[in-house]
């Protein structure tokens, strides 16, 4: 009996020390990678997920308290959660308990639990929360900033598509409509690297405005939801406008 427990002890040590992240170390200078230009790789229907970031946590930095900009030393930077994650996802780091030790390299891993289905396609805005500690602080001694990493999302598509997972400032895009073709209504996704009003408009083949109403974006993901019950069947062009940016898309309507 006790070997029995010692071999089921030892494999699950196995497998619990296999899946830890291993962190990049090709990266030199103090930051999150992949960066906001890269993004994380998107999820396939049908098969795994797992997208490694990696932190270099830098020793020292400089941070504002009540207006002062005081040099301070990094004691870690603990990773206290990832919200947004789309179902049967889930993460673990490496160190296990997501605290980043300063002057190190740490990694977070977001995998899938259960393979993404159909039911599943969109995309998900993420949102890392992380609590620093500083210590070595002039006239405190120690000090602790709340934060948030809001440009990384995810996005479950089908394995003939293409995508990437972040977004900056300047971007303004349509990643996903479904269902393509509508029957009745379809959703679909874009991204805003700003707050903005955005006119919503639906054209026909002819160049005719369908529909037209207003979009209050946000900055990050969006979506909003069409209804097609009372279009004639073909393709339609669905624009979206700001005041310095258009971006379209098509759907096709089979009623």
């Amino acid at each position: 009996m006790k070997n029995k427990i010692l071999i089921t002890i030892l494999l699950l040590s196995s497998l619990y020390s296999y899946s830890q992240c291993i962190p990049d170390q090709n990266y030199t200078s103090p930051g999150i990678y992949p960066d906001q230009n890269t993004g994380l790789p998107s999820a396939l229907i049908g098969q795994p997920y797992s997208a490694i970031i990696t932190a270099l946590t830098p020793l020292d930095t400089v941070v504002d308290i009540s207006g002062l900009s005081l040099n301070v030393t990094i004691a870690n930077i603990d990773l206290t959660n990832v919200i947004g994650l789309p179902n049967n996802f889930t993460y673990d780091c490496q160190p296990p308990n997501c605290s980043f030790p300063g002057g190190a390299y740490s990694c977070a891993e977001i995998f899938s639990t259960i393979d993404p289905s159909v039911a599943d396609l969109g995309v998900y805005p993420l949102i890392l929360t992380t609590s620093t500690l500083a210590i070595n602080v002039p006239l405190l001694g120690t000090y602790t900033q709340l934060d948030t990493v809001d440009y990384f999302y995810i996005e479950i598509i089908a394995p003939t598509s293409t995508s990437f997972g972040s977004f900056n400032d300047e971007t303004f895009e349509f990643k996903n409509i479904y269902p393509n073709p509508v029957k009745s209504e379809s959703e679909f996704y874009f991204i805003s690297g700003e707050s903005d009003i955005l006119d919503f408009l639906v054209y026909n083949t002819f160049g005719e405005i369908v529909y037209s109403s207003k979009i209050n974006a946000l900055r990050g993901v969006n979506s909003s939801v069409i209804n097609v019950d009372n279009y004639l069947n073909g393709i339609y062009t669905i624009v979206l406008k700001s005041d310095s940016k258009t971006i379209s898309t098509r759907m096709l309507v089979v009623n």
